[in-house]
């Protein structure tokens, strides 16, 4: 005859057992025969896989140990040494993580991700130039990653000349330049100048 199984706490545990061993030391007023409790201790299947949500601070490198805290257990021990066996942590800050248990030892299984966002395109639209991203999972935040940069050089260009009487005057405007190359100068003579018409 199969039978129901329920797991219980070990406080409940102990009162279940008290009670069954009272009540089967009772004398039996009926005539049939008198049915046995069944009292099976038993512990459910992966007891030694547990989960956990923990917090951490600093860099954590592959193949390391780091002691983490236990979320919500305000009570000691609320420290666990943990193992990263995944990916090197590159970070300063305080963050949370998920660490699971298998036998005796705790591994990280996840860990807390910044959200940044990487060009992927770049299109010009209405006279302007659009830089197009996409949001991405990061180890830091875009205030702490790493870049790369390209030089600009301010260079001095003509952008137009207005005539006198006397003279010819050109408009400059600086402009930034990406990688320029050698600096070239062209001289300009005036030698009469004039608007009246010729």
């Amino acid at each position: 005859m199969p039978q129901d199984r329920y797991f219980i706490g070990p406080g409940l545990r102990d009162k279940l057992r008290e009670t069954i061993t009272r009540v089967d030391g009772m004398m039996d007023q009926q005539s049939g025969p008198k049915t046995r409790a069944v009292h099976q201790e038993m512990m459910p299947q992966g007891r030694d896989k547990v989960f956990r949500i923990c917090t951490f601070t600093g860099a954590w490198q592959l193949g390391t140990d780091k002691t983490v805290s236990i979320k919500y257990q305000p009570n000691t021990p609320n420290t666990i040494n943990v193992t990263n066996l995944f990916f090197p942590i590159q970070t300063t800050d305080s963050r949370d993580c998920a660490v699971a248990k298998d036998g005796t030892a705790w591994y990280l299984i996840q860990w807390q991700w910044h959200v940044n966002h990487a060009f992927t395109s770049v299109t010009a639209v209405n006279q302007s130039i659009r830089f197009h991203t996409l949001p991405f999972a990061a180890f830091a935040s875009i205030n702490t990653s790493s870049f790369w940069s390209l030089p600009v050089s301010m260079e001095t260009v003509l952008s137009g000349a207005t005539l006198s009487d006397t003279s010819l005057t050109f408009s400059r405007r600086s402009i930034g330049v990406f990688f320029p190359g050698t600096a070239t100068t062209v001289a300009i003579t005036v030698t009469t100048c004039s608007t009246a018409a010729q």
